[in-house]
């Protein structure tokens, strides 16, 4: 038994040692090419092991190894490209191990840049280590590259240097170590920050105002308040950068007691206002919670100029509680045009039936086309269903007949029972522009295809009632999309004896029928049947003809066959079957070859 063992842990050993020398020599394969990668070269040695590297994680002993052929291709002699991308995956990949081959790319400026790169996102303290041990040797843009990559370390180690050169005579190395102090979270970079900010230099002011309000962020971040709120105040002088007042203002906000309420009502009744902070406490406002602070809000919003009152209108639409609906109402009618637009498209999303009346007045007011149709929009979109449909529906039948076709076109966005009851009563009334655009406002709900007013339509269509109603409400169903009207009005075209009707009706079972031509089946052919059987005259075969030579069928074909022998369309009959057997011809060949010889011998049907 123990020989066994011995031959199989001997057997292991061999087959384990002989596997890590084949991973060996396919690295050594990977690394020898991509030590020479060019710019413009095949890039594949390098994406295979950034793919191996990838799946190493979990695996260190593989990961070391990876990590060993990174740092081959950072050898003297290998090409720039190759130690920029080995630079690249030790920022993510990388140990301490690779420390000595990235202090050795300092020695030349050309490679300074990706070794601070490798170094910046090194997860080791000793990485932070050798940049500031580089950094009094190191000259001009590698000095500022070493300086940026300590900003991005952020460690409290770097304050003291970064410090020392933030008073550099070279003004772009000054900025970025004020940059780069205010990136780390300590109390002594916030203190050398603030001897710089006494300092008051003119040439480095922007960067000591940016790393002023990082230190602001990370006295938040820790609960510290009040000196955040201490450094904001001074941080909001009228002179300071726009984008550090808006930071700063911010801040102030996220530390005041009652959450930024008090302060951004102060501040939307500024005189003259701050537009800068009016903006930034508006976008706060969003968030305000608190009974009435909607209520308050909305007294400001009369004093605020007009793009503020945008702003305010569209924060108001976010609260969506009921004072800031009702608030956003009462500016439908207001004097600037940009402000309507904005409390229009509020009201479209916050409303619902109690903000039809003031919508249809405004839609009578509207300045401009592009008004109009914002207010239609804005209607259509109303909650409240069937209830805001009624309200629609009474606003139309109260409003003066030129104001009447704006609210028809709302209602035929909207659709539905309600609508097409409304819309049917305007076509049957006296006045014919209106009954006009009634008409069309239902061909326009009937085009949607809309299920819940197809019952409406169909109803009317069918049933007593006037006259009128009942033509506009057939000529909706012969306009309506998809199948849905078929039975109805194949109904009708089978026992019409009006002429008139008849045609009408039997144009929309055409239409309805040529939907299907790009996919005939078995209940196309029987439509077009029903459409022949129920013709009553030739014209009706003519028209139903032309449709039928679209059918890619051979029932299709046997139904334009029988035609040839109606001596009044066997000109059309016979373009038709030429038409589908030339179509079906690949599918169908015997069938399509008999048809046309039978137009070709003029003979008829057997």
């Amino acid at each position: 038994m123990k020989c066994l063992q011995t031959v199989f842990l001997t057997v292991a050993s061999s087959l384990f040692l002989s596997s890590r020398v084949e991973a060996a020599a396919d690295l050594d394969a990977l690394v020898a090419p991509a030590a020479k990668y060019e710019s413009g070269e095949s890039a594949e040695p390098l994406r295979q092991l950034e793919r191996l590297l990838c799946e190493s994680v979990g695996a260190p002993e593989r990961h070391a190894e990876l990590e060993s052929a990174l740092l081959r291709l950072l050898a003297p002699d290998a090409a720039f490209e190759a130690k920029r991308f080995a630079c690249l995956q030790l920022a993510v990949h990388g140990s301490e191990a690779a420390l000595p081959a990235l202090g050795g790319l300092f020695k030349q400026d050309e490679t300074v840049g990706i070794a601070c790169f490798a170094l910046g996102g090194l997860r080791s303290a000793k990485a932070g280590d050798l940049l500031r041990a580089a950094l009094p040797d190191a000259r001009g843009t590698a000095r500022l590259q070493i300086v940026e990559a300590l900003g991005h370390r952020a460690e409290a180690a770097s304050v003291k240097p970064l410090a020392d050169l933030a008073r550099d005579a070279d003004g772009a190395l000054a900025r970025a170590a004020i940059r780069a102090l205010g990136a780390v979270d300590a109390a002594t970079a916030r203190e050398a920050v603030a001897a710089l900010r006494r300092e008051a230099k003119p040439e480095v002011a922007g960067a000591v105002a940016d790393a002023s309000l990082n230190g602001a962020e990370q006295l938040v971040a820790a609960g510290d308040t009040a000196a955040a709120a201490a450094l904001c105040t001074e941080l909001l002088q009228p002179t300071g950068p726009r984008h550090i007042r808006r930071g700063a203002f911010g801040l102030l906000l996220r530390c005041d007691a009652d959450g930024g309420a008090q302060r951004v009502r102060r501040t939307l009744d500024a005189v003259p206002p701050d537009a800068e902070l009016t903006a930034v406490a508006i976008a706060h406002a969003v968030n305000l919670r608190g009974k009435g602070v909607s209520k308050s809000l909305g007294e400001a919003l009369p004093r605020l100029p007009p793009a503020a009152q945008v702003l305010l209108i569209e924060a108001l639409a976010c609260r969506a509680d009921s004072d800031a609906r009702a608030i956003v109402l009462t500016q439908v009618g207001a004097t600037d045009s940009g402000v309507r637009h904005a409390a229009v498209a509020a009201v479209g999303s916050l409303g619902d039936d109690s903000a039809v009346a003031r919508l249809a007045h405004a839609l009578t007011a509207a300045a401009t086309p592009e008004e109009t149709k914002d207010i239609q929009l804005a209607m259509a979109s109303l909650r409240g269903g069937e209830k805001t449909e009624r309200a629609i529906g009474d606003a139309l039948r109260q409003a003066a007949a030129k104001d009447k076709v704006p609210l028809m076109a709302v209602l035929s966005r909207r659709g539905g029972p309600i609508a097409v009851s409304a819309l049917l009563e305007q076509s049957g009334g006296s006045d014919e522009p209106v009954a006009r655009e009634a008409s069309q406002a239902l061909v326009r709900i009937a085009d949607g295809g809309d299920t819940a007013s197809f019952a409406a339509v169909q109803a009317a269509a069918v049933g007593g009632g006037d006259a009128r109603v009942r033509e506009v409400a057939l000529r909706t169903l012969t306009a309506w999309r998809g199948v849905a009207a078929w039975e109805t009005l194949a109904g009708i075209y089978a026992k019409s004896a009006n002429d008139a009707q008849h045609a009408l009706v039997r144009r929309g079972l055409i239409r309805i029928a040529s939907e299907g031509n790009a996919a005939p089946d078995a209940a196309l052919i029987g439509r077009f049947r029903q459409l022949l059987d129920g013709a009553s005259s030739d014209d009706d075969r003519k028209q139903i003809l032309r449709v039928l030579s679209g059918v890619k069928h051979p029932d299709a074909l046997a139904l334009a066959l029988k035609l040839l022998d109606v001596p009044g369309v066997r000109p059309e009959a016979s373009e038709a079957v030429v038409q589908i057997a030339n179509a079906i011809a690949d599918s169908h060949p015997d069938a399509a070859r008999a048809a046309l010889q039978r137009v070709k011998d003029g003979k008829p049907t057997p």
